[in-house]
């Protein structure tokens, strides 16, 4: 379980389970908490720090059109956000909610979703393509989103992109997840085919 410890912003999605590294305790008020050594054995200090660009790319949102709260208003394809979000991420992939459940930390509630991949994630670095838990405080982005449906959310697949930052004593982990349709899922498959071809140069 990989979960994320830091004195500000703590409403980022944390992962659990077996997504990069061992699980270790959560905790906190107000947020969700938790320090992980992933399995390349990188110290917190070895990753991007949240700032600029990373904090669009990665910005702890659930896209609308994903739920059905708005139409798609462009082509995947011409998006240069989902561009980006494949070629940085750590992990890409149809990600499907398993299980939702609400707790309290601190007085404030606490959602906690668990993601499973109901195939090959299409980026997967440092990732053993176990479960990922993610807990969504009230303060994040995504929290209207989740309060609105709930349990509705169990069965609901995205298209989701993963990435860790230097966050304190542990990585903070950031996402965003897209929709769960064939023009995404194309769009991000061509994204990552070209950013693997730039890397090999």
């Amino acid at each position: 379980m990989l979960g994320t410890t830091s004195p500000v912003r703590t409403y980022s999605v944390v992962f659990f389970a077996s997504v990069f590294a061992p699980v270790l305790a959560l905790n906190g008020c107000g947020g969700a908490s938790g320090r992980a050594t992933p399995k390349a054995a990188q110290s917190p200090q070895n990753f991007p720090v949240y700032t600029g660009s990373a904090t669009q790319l990665f910005d702890d949102r659930i896209d609308p059109k994903a739920v059905g709260l708005a139409d798609a208003a462009e082509n995947p394809r011409f998006d240069a956000a989902l561009k980006a979000r494949t070629r940085t991420a750590e992990v890409v992939g149809r990600a499907r909610v398993s299980t939702v459940s609400v707790d309290t930390v601190g007085g404030r509630p606490v959602y906690r979703l668990r993601f499973t991949f109901p195939e090959q994630p299409i980026v997967a670095r440092d990732f053993d393509g176990g479960p990922i838990d993610v807990a969504v405080t009230d303060d994040s982005p995504a929290f209207g989103i989740v309060k609105w449906l709930d349990t509705n959310l169990i069965g609901h697949s995205f298209m989701a992109f993963f990435h860790r930052f230097h966050g304190g004593p542990g990585p903070e982990v950031r996402f965003h997840l897209s929709p769960d349709d064939p023009q995404v899922n194309s769009a991000v498959r061509d994204a990552n085919a070209v950013s693997e071809v730039s890397r090999r140069r």
